[in-house]
């Protein structure tokens, strides 16, 4: 244990103590230590106080006399190796009976070496250095385990906290989305009717204005749809109606319903190949909302006048749905975004377009949930191909 006395310089040192009742034997180890200056020696005369003196300068080598005065070294052994500070700590033994029982009763007791005194200093030296900077090397390995170990309680704590964070931040937002989407969907429901009860009256001014309710209010009803499937998806409540459905038959009709979307940029949807399929295991309203999604954006993204066209592919373990446009085509270093809540790129759609930036966080937790996989390649000035994948029942 460092003592506020003790200077960094002691503290670095190889602290080796020596016990032993000798001050004859004790200089001549002080002698030979003496040639190694990174070693800090100290000096205990009374077996007595060797277990005290130990605990407190917590050596990274103890040399131990057998025979003492005031007790024998044989105990002190037992007691080092009884306390929690000395459990592991390396002692040699010093003694002047060179019988095997002795050797034998001392390394049984806990001793790591035994040395007839007084050795040859060359050697004498070499296993000390050997003992001390094996010590050294377990107490940093302890200490970088205490740490990890409390590093890794630290983190199990802080992610603890911040799940709850989030759980509050899903339920809020939940709650202010679900409060928000009935008062914005009358302002849309009279937009509407404006537009359709009263457009011809207004004038050229009122006429841009009812226009804009609508289109922002369209905007942000979707936001708050989006919303509300991102934290329902998050809190884990993403709640699957499987039955058995023709992926074909569903990918054809969602092609269909935005036939009229595509229209409006003189777009063409095709789908180029779809095999016959077993009926899937999945939620037909929930796939159906990721075709809207994938279809849409290559709708948004799309330049007038081009091709959208969506293959479907069977393998023996997976089906596979991809869509692909002829748009701007997105960097690669951004398509890491794409499927982050809020996660945009710098293109923008085509004909000015707004995304929530929620949608492909959307499909991902949709098609993850039944099993599947997402992914995307594209490239600038090419187009995108987004691809999702549906596991087939053995």
């Amino acid at each position: 244990m460092d003592t506020p006395e003790r200077t960094e310089k002691e503290r670095d040192a190889f602290v080796i103590m020596l016990v032993d009742d000798q001050a004859m034997v004790a200089e001549a180890v002080r002698r030979i230590l003496l040639s190694q200056p990174d070693f800090e020696f100290h000096y205990c005369s009374e077996g007595a106080k060797a277990l005290d003196t130990a605990i407190e300068l917590q050596p990274l080598v103890i040399l131990q006399d057998l025979v003492m005065p005031d007790g024998d070294g044989i105990s002190l052994l037992k007691a080092y190796r009884k306390h929690p500070v000395l459990r592991n700590t390396p002692v040699v033994v010093l003694s002047v009976q060179e019988d095997p029982a002795v050797k034998k009763q001392a390394f049984e007791a806990g001793a790591h070496d035994y040395m007839v005194k007084l050795p040859d200093p060359i050697e004498f030296v070499a296993r000390v250095r050997h003992h001390a900077e094996g010590c050294l090397a377990d107490r940093q390995l302890a200490e970088a385990m205490r740490a990890l170990r409390e590093s890794q309680q630290q983190t199990i704590e802080r992610n603890i906290e911040l799940e709850k964070i989030n759980e509050q931040k899903n339920r809020l937002l939940g709650m202010a989305a679900h409060d928000l989407r009935n008062p914005i969907g009358v302002v849309l429901n009279f937009s509407e009717f404006l537009m359709t009860e009263t457009f011809d009256v207004l004038g050229p001014e009122h006429q841009r204005m009812v226009t804009h309710i609508k289109n922002v209010s369209e905007f942000m009803l979707k936001l708050v749809e989006d919303l509300l499937d991102v934290t329902t998806i998050e809190a884990g409540q993403l709640r699957l109606n499987i039955e058995a459905v023709d992926l074909g038959d569903l990918i054809r009709r969602n092609l269909s319903l935005n036939e009229i979307f595509a229209a409006k940029k003189n777009i063409s949807l095709e789908l180029v190949s779809c095999p016959d399929l077993p009926p899937l295991p999945i939620d037909a309203g929930k796939i159906n909302q990721v075709l809207n999604n994938l279809v849409g954006n290559a709708v948004k993204y799309s330049f007038p006048d081009t091709l959208v066209q969506v293959s479907v592919e069977r393998s023996a373990s997976d089906v596979t749905v991809s869509v692909s446009d002829q748009g701007k085509g997105i960097p690669e270093k951004e398509l890491h975004k794409l499927f982050k809540p809020f996660g945009r790129t710098n293109v923008t759609a085509t004909a000015g377009e707004r995304s929530t930036g929620l949608g492909l966080a959307i499909v991902r937790k949709i098609v993850e949930g039944h099993g599947g996989q997402i992914g995307v390649r594209s490239q600038l000035g090419t187009g995108s191909t987004f691809r999702f994948s549906l596991p087939v029942p053995s």
